[in-house]
């Protein structure tokens, strides 16, 4: 839905119709509120851990607002798509984050800070960046570039302020949330999540 205002709310814009503009804009801000409320209600990080799972991507929990996993874990060695096991972490920790292992089906590409725009949008330019498949914002204003997996491993800093999670790493899913209490949240889902309710 929010998706749907953002554009209609463009058009507005580029319409020069105000009116029009702010009532979108009070309807977003609506939506918005609607959305936070059920993110934040019990069992919303749960239900997510289940939603990815049962559509064929493995997770694995984290310590509640850290990308830590928990000791005496193996972290993503763990990960798994059975909504039963996932469903037993959750019913114990119900405030886990959310960890997915890279290298499965997508790597990522980890943003942060001014140098990690400044270096993604000289690989844009030059056009070496690969295929995007999703994006998501990290809680401290930086992005997860979901792209097709490579059969590489992770590096870190492979250009400055990019990092790169491939075979052997991992990231922190939407909606977990980070230590400064803001939340990891898509800006456009991995496709197969695109028509659930982890996306909306």
């Amino acid at each position: 839905m929010l998706d749907n205002l953002d554009h209609a709310m463009t058009a507005a814009l580029r319409a020069e119709n105000f009116d029009e503009f702010v009532r979108l804009a009070a309807l977003a801000e609506i939506a918005h509120t609607e959305r936070e409320e059920r993110l934040r209600a019990p069992g919303a990080l749960a239900a997510a851990a289940v939603f990815y799972a049962g559509h064929g991507i493995a997770v694995f929990p984290l310590h509640p607002g850290d990308k830590r996993p928990y000791p005496g874990t193996r972290g993503f060695k763990d990960a798994t798509t059975s909504t039963d096991i996932v469903r037993a972490w959750w019913r114990n920790k119900p405030t886990s984050n959310i960890g997915v292992p890279t290298g499965l089906g997508f790597d990522v590409i980890d943003v942060d800070g001014p140098a990690g725009y400044q270096s993604l949008a000289d690989l844009r330019e030059t056009g070496k960046l690969p295929p995007v498949l999703a994006r998501a914002f990290t809680p401290r204003g930086g992005m997860h570039l979901y792209v097709p997996a490579t059969g590489s491993g992770n590096a870190a800093s492979f250009l400055p302020g990019l990092d790169y999670r491939g075979i052997g790493g991992y990231v922190v899913a939407p909606p977990s949330v980070g230590a400064n209490t803001r939340r990891y949240d898509w800006i456009e889902p991995l496709p197969v999540l695109a028509t659930g309710a982890v996306a909306a």
